[in-house]
C-alpha cells in the first residue's frame, strides 16, 4: 500500500518553515514595526533569519538638540536588538539611499551568498523615499539573482521561493490598488514585538509617537481578517519569483 507523501489539510493550515529568511529594512526599527511578529514566529520555528539594515537612521530625531546624539543612540539600540531578536544583522551604513549600480551589485551578491528561501522588503510605492528606493534596488537585485548573471552571477543563480512586501505606516495596504495580501497569525507574538519595541527603540518614541499605535491597530485589523487577535500582512511579488512558500 502506497503512502501519500503530501500533507492533507482539513482545518489547520500546515506551516512550511524556510531554512533561511532575508529581511531588508531601510532604517533600524523598520524590521520590527512592519514584520517583527513574523520574524519572531519563524525564528522560533527554526528559520535562520538575517536582517539587512540599509541606513544608519541618523535622521531619526524630533528635536534639533538631539541631532548630535542620535547616531550613537541608534548604534546602542541596534546592538541591543541583535541580542534580543537573536538574528544576524548586517549594517550597510548608507548615508542616503540613492539608487546606484554599486548598491544593486552589493545587494545582489548578499542574496546570492545567503541563498534565502524567503525575502521580505518594503513596498515600491512606499511614501518614504528610503523605503521606496530600497524596494526598487532589492527588486532589481532579485531579478539579477533569478534571471541574469550580472555582477558576478556565473554559476550563482538563486531564485527565492517567495518574495513578500511588508506593510508600513508610510505604505498602508488598503491604499495599494489591486493588492492581494497574505496574513500571518501573530497571536502568540504581538506582546513580545511590542515589548521589544518599547525596550529597545527609546530614541524613537517621540519621532514615532503614533507608530506603535498604528502597528497595534493594524495588527488587530489584519488579525480580524483571519479570525485571530493579531496579524501582519504581506503582498507577494511574483514577477520573477513564482510563489512557492505561503506565509501563515
Amino acid at each position: 500500500m502506497s503512502v501519500n507523501p503530501h500533507l492533507i489539510c482539513e482545518d489547520n493550515i500546515p506551516i512550511i518553515v524556510p531554512k533561511r529568511i532575508l529581511v531588508f529594512a531601510g532604517h533600524p526599527d523598520d524590521e520590527l514595526i512592519s514584520c517583527g511578529g513574523t520574524i519572531v514566529k519563524y525564528r522560533n520555528l527554526g528559520s535562520e533569519i538575517k536582517i539587512i539594515i540599509a541606513t544608519t537612521g541618523s535622521g531619526g530625531y524630533a528635536r534639533e538638540n538631539d541631532k548630535e546624539n542620535v547616531l550613537e543612540q541608534r548604534k546602542k539600540e541596534l546592538s541591543l536588538i541583535k541580542s534580543i531578536l537573536r538574528c544576524e544583522f548586517v549594517e550597510l551604513n548608507y548615508l542616503d539611499l540613492v539608487i546606484t549600480r554599486e548598491k544593486i551589485s552589493q545587494i545582489t551578491n548578499l542574496i546570492r551568498n545567503f541563498k534565502p528561501q524567503l525575502i521580505f522588503i518594503p513596498h515600491y510605492t512606499d511614501f518614504h523615499r528610503v523605503h521606496r528606493n530600497l524596494s526598487l534596488i532589492t527588486r532589481e537585485a532579485i531579478y539579477h539573482c533569478s534571471s541574469g548573471k550580472a555582477y558576478g552571477g556565473h554559476n550563482r543563480s538563486w531564485t527565492p521561493l517567495g518574495v513578500y512586501y511588508y506593510e508600513s505606516p508610510s505604505c498602508k495596504f488598503q491604499y495599494i490598488e489591486g493588492s492581494v495580501f497574505v496574513i500571518v497569525n501573530i497571536e502568540n507574538y504581538w506582546e513580545e514585538k511590542k515589548e521589544i519595541f518599547n525596550q529597545v527603540y527609546t530614541s524613537q518614541k517621540e519621532v514615532l509617537d503614533r507608530v506603535l499605535d498604528w502597528a497595534e491597530d493594524t495588527a488587530i485589523l489584519r488579525g480580524n481578517e483571519i479570525n485571530a487577535p493579531y496579524g501582519e500582512a504581506f503582498v507577494p511579488e511574483t514577477t520573477y519569483t513564482p510563489l512557492k512558500i505561503l506565509l501563515v
